[in-house]
């Protein structure tokens, strides 16, 4: 009997068989994986798969310019992860991120971090070692031409450390290949954030949505295949707090790359 019982676990433990107890342990590892953190806009958190940005990962915002509402965007996932005893990350920024909005959001400065580098490469390598840390909820970049394979790199460094990789990138880059689970693409900034999904997992993307901002309409969705044109911002940069075209999320220029 003794020896029969070795020989039992063996059979047990072939891959062809299949056991109940693995089947548990794989939904719970797929329920971390899919783990969400809500936009706070409920026509977007409506359409991303599991309700929201997955916490885990890398999200990619293809912008058409910076100051389009990228980081209006984010700001309710970003208060809600900045609770965390974790760093909240930004790294190169085009603006220097401007205090006083950003606590009106709820985000926790205490536990933000902003990183200037002057190289693309010095960019990507920061983001990658804050996201595999294991010591940040959260990781925005700026980087200026990722590869896939650097895109795959913060994929992978992102579920090593947990943290939920926020790739901002030029709307231009849109048709570049891109290993990013959620690609979301932005419009010119209006009275609402223009946003609609360009890929994400186990769905469609979605038609262009209007996201209402605080005292403006509610959110409705945009029967067409482009957004409502807009001014775009001067190319000079701001050194004052931003106002509509950066949402008032940016401050000064910083001096880095």
């Amino acid at each position: 009997m003794s020896a029969a019982k070795p020989q039992l676990n063996t059979i047990l433990h072939h891959p062809a068989i299949w056991r109940a107890a693995d089947g548990m342990r794989s939904k719970q590892c797929r329920q971390q994986d899919f783990a969400t953190v809500a936009t706070g806009y409920h026509a977007l958190d409506q359409v991303l798969p599991e309700g929201g940005l997955p916490v885990t990962g890398v999200t990619e915002i293809l912008c058409p310019h910076w100051g389009c509402g990228e980081v209006e965007l984010v700001s309710s996932a970003l208060a809600s992860l900045s609770q965390q005893a974790r760093w909240l990350v930004w790294v190169n920024p085009p603006w220097m991120p401007y205090a006083p909005a950003l606590m009106q959001q709820g985000i926790a400065l205490e536990n933000t971090l902003v990183v200037h580098s002057q190289q693309d490469k010095d960019t990507l390598w920061a983001m990658e070692q804050c996201l595999s840390s294991g010591a940040c909820s959260a990781v925005q970049g700026w980087p200026r031409n990722p590869t896939p394979q650097h895109i795959r790199r913060l994929q992978l460094a992102a579920q090593k450390g947990n943290s939920l990789c926020l790739l901002m990138r030029p709307q231009a880059q849109m048709q570049q290949p891109s290993p990013a689970p959620l690609r979301l693409e932005m419009g010119p900034l209006q009275q609402e954030l223009q946003v609609r999904v360009v890929k994400c997992r186990g769905h469609w993307g979605s038609p262009w949505l209007r996201l209402a901002r605080p005292g403006h309409h509610s959110s409705t969705t945009l029967h067409g295949n482009a957004p409502a044109a807009a001014h775009k911002p001067a190319a000079t940069l701001p050194t004052r707090p931003v106002g509509a075209c950066a949402t008032g999320f940016y401050s000064a220029p910083h001096s880095g790359g």
